[in-house]
């Protein structure tokens, strides 16, 4: 007798094989040229919903990227679930670091899956398209009314989709939410994630003399607009990495004694740390936990600064520098009000001799808590539960998935964030990564959460 997951399991090579044509489009969102690739992924996303037999799929123009719609409502009174994935990427260049030939053709190297996307998060929104496969071509039909909301601009703030879902809330209407844009904890150590960290992304810029100019004619009399920058980066912390912006640690959200008790409790060691980054020491607020400083504490990092000649040498005083500033905040934090203590700090303690400008890069989005209480999350930890034979860690995030308030704020939906990635996935970064076990523990856990839930949301 044919099941899910024996289904599953004798199908399994197929999907690597459908997964590997899906990331091999490079649906780069946030590269003009690549605006191409993106709608390919989208018409392929929407294809393959198709061909998986849902009722309805579609795909609605933006302003931007396209959103993918799909849904299966032949469950009648059963709770209907909304699932959310995104399907545009990261940049990538061989020249990275990528171990592979190239970060676009994915290879399997040790069980895993390498190539860019293929965790973040084409390979995860792929276990709930299998899983759906797998359940309807083994019983006939699905135990939950099902919807697929599939965005391509995740990567850039989520640009669109605020607009999109505020003007589709009937068509969106669903009982309980499901993200797979998160990791477990380790290898055999699932977890859930219950809260994640909102971000600001700004840019400043540092303007000097009209035009680039002479070093030798010029040098020493124009103060350089890279030094100017980088003279005010190093007073945005102090020697133990405490943010030193006034205002910036406003609104935070304290934890209380029993929290920090439990998060105490994740074996989040630093020998863990050292192998995940590489790093030589920790760095940073020396009376929080590594763990705390990457997940419950707010952080200003420069992700990006250049200036002047990149490609050679070229003896000159650039005209111009920029660095580009992402704010990770928590709990109770607003991005606009964390935008305006940088402006104002920035534009308080630039010299003279130059000028600067900063602005937004996106619009931001506030940190999220969700209900650990609900009956669905109860579901969902035993789905968990039943195929890794342990309950799943509560744990917080340190990155952002904005749509996440979307859905609690304005559809009203319980979200669980049902993560099956690797802490060393690599997300962003080279040679990302998706085990192909992992895969099938999604599905194996998947299959058992749609299976169950019926009977509990009843």
């Amino acid at each position: 007798m044919t099941t899910p997951l024996t289904y599953a399991e004798a199908n399994f090579s197929r999907f690597v094989d459908e997964l590997v044509d899906l990331i091999k489009i490079k649906s780069i969102s946030s590269i003009a040229e690549h605006k191409g690739d993106v709608r390919k992924a989208a018409e392929w996303v929407l294809a393959h919903l198709q061909n998986l037999g849902v009722q309805r799929a579609q795909l609605f123009e933006t302003d931007g990227h396209p959103i993918v719609y799909g849904e299966w409502l032949g469950a009648g009174d059963a709770p209907t679930v909304l699932v959310y994935g995104h399907y545009d990427v990261q940049p990538a260049l061989k020249e990275d670091g990528w171990k592979t030939a190239d970060p676009f053709v994915p290879e399997t190297i040790d069980g895993n899956l390498i190539a860019r996307g293929a965790t973040d998060d084409k390979g995860q929104f792929f276990i709930h398209l299998k899983t759906f496969e797998a359940m309807m071509q083994a019983t006939g039909g699905f135990p939950v009314n099902i919807k697929f909301l599939i965005e391509g601009e995740e990567e850039v703030s989520s640009t669109n989709l605020e607009k999109f879902i505020e003007g589709h809330k009937d068509l969106l209407k669903a009982d309980v939410a499901i993200i797979s844009d998160t990791s477990m904890f380790a290898p055999g150590v699932p977890a859930i994630c219950y809260g994640l960290r909102g971000y600001t992304l700004l840019q400043v810029e540092v303007t000097g003399p009209k035009d680039d100019l002479h070093s030798g004619t010029y040098g020493g009399s124009v103060h350089n607009p890279i030094q100017a920058l980088a003279e005010l980066i190093t007073t945005m912390h102090d020697t133990e990495g405490h943010v030193t912006l006034p205002g910036f640690y406003d609104d935070v959200r304290i934890l209380s004694d029993n929290e920090r008790a439990v998060l105490a409790e994740i074996p989040y060691t630093e020998d863990v740390w050292r192998g995940e980054t590489g790093a030589p020491q920790p760095w940073g607020e020396p009376e929080f936990t590594i763990y705390e400083r990457t997940s419950v504490r707010p952080t200003l990092e420069l992700i990006s600064i250049d200036g002047g000649e990149i490609k050679g040498i070229k003896n000159i005083v650039p005209k111009s520098a920029r660095a580009r500033i992402s704010c990770r905040l928590v709990p109770y934090q607003k991005p606009e009000h964390v935008a305006e203590v940088v402006k104002r700090y920035v534009e308080a303690h630039i010299p003279p001799t130059v000028k600067i400008e900063v602005k937004a890069l996106a619009a931001g989005s506030p940190a999220v808590l969700v209900n650990r209480d609900s009956e669905a999350m109860q579901v969902a930890i035993d789905a968990y539960e039943q195929v890794f034979g342990k309950k799943p860690l509560f744990i917080l995030g340190g990155g952002s998935i904005p749509v996440v308030t979307d859905f609690q704020e304005r559809l009203g939906l319980p979200t669980i964030l049902m993560g099956f990635g690797l802490p060393d996935d690599n997300l962003h970064a080279p040679n990302e990564k998706m085990a192909l076990e992992q895969i099938r523990l999604g599905i194996q856990t998947m299959v058992t959460f749609y299976s169950i839930l019926p009977e509990r949301l009843a």
